[in-house]
């Protein structure tokens, strides 16, 4: 949940890590209010988060975000050579456009606590979540794994989104969740306020803007 500068060569190395599959999207969800705005997100499984953790969190995520009339299309990215020379979108450099989505095993000896993730706001880009926080909070017994992963995405998004802004007292961009939160996560109901609702529009509109300015069509190579 904090932002940082010092683990972005964690992304130098993606593309030579033997774990993935091939390139998957996900499909726009109904529900929500209706909007033309629309967000796509890159995500390197690098933690071997089992597929229906990761749609079901992939599916929170959506919906956080559906709230606000963002819809958010998923791009699951291969890590094995072979398989992203055969995706080129997934080795190409990131556009400015999207947000890329790294959920990985390892953490950072000095990582706070209560931190699922780092934002790196400098790059526009840049997430990482670290999978073993997600563990630990699913040990409460209150939320489940892909409910804290969702949110734990949703949030790190928020960051990106907002720029570097200091957590909120309230609402999915608190910096530590407590178990009240975890309660909420589970209930639909840890969101964002509508002030960031409103700003994190502006911010995918001109994401949209920039990607049709520069980017070709993504192509359908399949879905889960």
């Amino acid at each position: 949940m904090t932002t940082a500068s010092s683990y972005l060569r964690f992304w130098k190395c993606l593309m030579v890590m033997p774990i993935g599959t091939a390139l998957l999207t996900r499909p726009l969800l109904a529900g929500g209010p209706p909007s033309n705005l629309k967000l796509t997100v890159q995500v390197y499984n690098s933690a071997s988060v089992a597929p229906g953790t990761l749609i079901a969190a992939e599916d929170e995520g959506a919906r956080i975000f559906r709230e606000m009339g963002i819809a958010v299309r998923w791009l699951n990215c291969p890590l094995t050579i072979s398989e992203a020379a055969a995706n080129p979108i997934c080795i190409a450099p990131v556009p400015p456009s999207r947000i890329a989505v790294r959920i990985t095993s390892e953490m950072p000896a000095n990582l706070a606590e209560s931190s699922l993730g780092v934002a790196f706001t400098e790059t526009g880009i840049y997430v990482t979540i670290y999978y073993p926080r997600v563990e630990e909070y699913a040990k409460e017994g209150i939320a489940n794994h892909s409910q804290i992963l969702g949110h734990a995405i949703a949030h790190e998004m928020g960051h990106m989104l907002l720029g570097p802004v200091p957590h909120s007292r309230f609402g999915i961009m608190r910096g530590a969740w407590t178990a009240e939160d975890l309660r909420n996560i589970a209930m639909g109901a840890f969101l964002f306020k509508p002030y960031q609702s409103v700003l994190i529009r502006q911010a995918a509109m001109r994401r949209m803007q920039g990607e049709k300015a520069s980017a070709p069509a993504l192509p359908l190579v399949g879905q889960y």
